[in-house]
């Protein structure tokens, strides 16, 4: 790709270019051929109607409406199983495996003694 390709596609892109690169490539007939050919291949290229801007579709407008009801049914789930597996569990200490017997014990001043 030359530099008078660059610049005149630059210039059809509406992107940054130097205009006075823009005027020598233009001042070039293979120039002015090359934007001739790259507005032709343009217009080939592109619809003959723009596209319509799509309103909100039906599955965007329950998008909001499920993502609440399924955290609401998760929710609901969680605690009715928690409630289920509470209710038959019972939690009971486990057997000592040994006793201490403390025979004096001493008396702590309040404050922890400092």
């Amino acid at each position: 790709m030359t530099d008078t390709h660059a610049v005149i596609s630059a210039f059809l892109d509406d992107d940054p270019f130097d205009a006075a690169e823009l005027a020598a490539a233009l001042s070039d007939p293979a120039g002015r051929a090359l934007l001739i050919d790259l507005v032709a291949l343009r217009h080939v290229v592109q619809p003959d109607e723009p596209a319509a801007a799509a309103g909100p579709t039906l599955r965007s407008r329950w998008r909001p409406l499920l993502a609440t009801a399924a955290m609401l049914m998760a929710l609901a789930g969680g605690y009715f199983i928690g409630e289920r597996q509470g209710a038959t569990t019972t939690v009971s200490a486990p057997a000592p495996t040994r006793v201490i017997e403390a025979n004096a014990w001493q008396p702590v001043p309040p404050g922890g003694g400092r």
